[in-house]
C-alpha cells in the first residue's frame, strides 16, 4: 500500500455533559507524514510549523532519530549512538529527545539511556543525565529550551529495558536546574510535553490498574482520562493548551484524543482503525500513527480546515 492518501475526515465529540457543540469541534484534513528514505518503519513524534521529528528503523540495525523539512529527511543522533529517537521540537529548531551508546540496545544496568538536544540549525547534540540517575529519557522542550522528559536509577526501580517505554519519575531540566515532577501517589511518571506558559503534560501509573494522563500547571497536578477509557496517554501540548494523545476504550480500540479544558474529542484518520496522535504545534496540525485493519501502520500528519467557534485563551 502506498502512503500518498489524502482525504478529509471530521473528528467525532465524545459525550460529555461539558462538551462543546459539534460546531466547535475542528476538522481536519489527514496526509502521510512521510516515510524516512529506505527505512522499515517510520514514526514522527512532534511538529512545529517546518519540521517533524520523529524516530525510523531501518531494515537492520537500530533506531534513529530524524529531522523532516518538506520530503526531506536528516539523521539526527548523537554521533556513536546506538538507538536513539526525537520526541519534539520547538519553534527555533530544537529538538528533544534520546539515546543508548550500548551496542546491544538500551539496558538499564549496563547502557544506559541518556537524554539529548540536537539543535536543527548547527547539528549540535547536548546530553542531558538527570543528577544521580542510571537512565534518562527526554521528551519535550519549549521555545526557551526547558525539557522535560523522565528517569530511573537503575533497573530494578522499575527502569525500562528500552528507552521508548518511560520512565520511574517525572523531570523538568531548566537551562541546569532540574525538578523532580511525579505524580502524587503514583509509582511510575512521564512527562511527555510542555508549552511556552509551562504547562506539562505526561503520564502516570497506579498499581496494576491505572493508567492515566496529566496535566501539571501552576504547582498543580489535574488527572485526566478520556471518559470510559481503560487507559489514556497524554502525549502533546501546544500554546493554547490543547492536549492530545490517545487512549483504549472499552472494547480495547486505541483512538486518539483532544482534550482542552474539561473538554474531550476523539480523533480517527478513519473509523474503526487504530489512531496514536503523539504531537501538536502551535497551529493545532497533528502528527502521529495509524493503522488499517489490515495491520498495515502509517504516519499522518492532521491539518485544521474548519473550526466553527473554537475555544481559545
Amino acid at each position: 500500500m502506498k502512503h500518498e492518501w489524502f482525504f478529509l475526515v471530521a473528528i467525532l465529540a465524545a459525550s460529555l455533559p461539558t462538551q462543546s457543540e459539534a460546531a466547535d469541534v475542528p476538522r481536519y484534513f489527514f496526509s502521510s507524514a512521510g516515510k524516512y528514505p529506505g527505512a522499515a518503519l517510520t514514526f514522527p513524534n512532534g511538529a512545529n510549523l517546518t519540521q517533524i521529528v520523529g524516530y525510523y528503523w531501518p531494515p537492520v540495525t537500530s533506531s534513529q532519530g530524524y529531522i523532516q523539512v518538506g520530503s526531506h529527511f536528516i539523521t539526527a543522533a548523537p554521533q556513536g549512538s546506538y538507538n536513539s529517537y526525537l520526541f519534539s521540537v520547538n519553534a527555533v529548531g530544537i529538538a528533544a529527545g534520546g539515546y543508548c551508546s550500548g551496542a546491544t540496545g538500551c539496558d538499564g544496568d549496563l547502557f544506559a539511556a541518556h537524554g539529548y538536544t540536537y539543535n536543527s540549525q548547527s547539528g549540535a547534540t547536548t546530553t542531558i543525565d538527570y543528577p544521580g540517575a542510571g537512565t534518562t529519557v527526554a521528551f519535550g522542550i519549549n521555545d526557551a529550551g526547558v525539557v522535560v522528559g523522565g528517569y530511573c536509577v537503575k533497573s530494578r526501580e522499575g527502569c525500562p529495558l528500552d528507552l521508548f517505554l518511560g520512565s520511574s519519575h517525572a523531570f523538568m531540566d531548566d537551562n541546569g536546574v532540574f525538578t523532580q515532577l511525579d505524580f502524587p501517589g503514583a509509582d511510575e511518571t512521564t512527562a511527555f510535553a510542555i508549552n511556552n506558559a509551562g504547562m506539562i503534560v505526561g503520564t502516570y501509573e497506579q498499581g496494576l490498574s491505572i493508567v492515566h494522563a496529566f496535566i501539571y500547571e501552576n504547582a498543580t497536578y489535574t488527572d485526566i482520562n478520556f471518559p470510559g477509557a481503560n487507559w489514556s496517554e497524554g502525549q502533546g501540548v501546544n500554546d493554547l493548551g490543547f492536549v492530545v494523545g490517545y487512549y483504549q476504550d472499552a472494547n480495547f480500540n486505541v483512538n486518539g484524543f483532544m482534550y482542552y479544558e474539561g473538554e474531550w474529542t476523539k480523533i480517527n484518520v478513519l473509523p474503526g482503525n487504530t489512531t496514536a496522535i503523539v504531537g501538536i504545534n502551535s497551529h493545532d496540525d497533528l502528527v502521529g500513527t495509524w493503522t488499517d485493519n489490515t495491520g498495515h501502520n502509517a504516519t499522518f500528519k492532521a491539518i485544521p480546515v474548519a473550526f466553527g467557534t473554537p475555544p481559545t485563551k
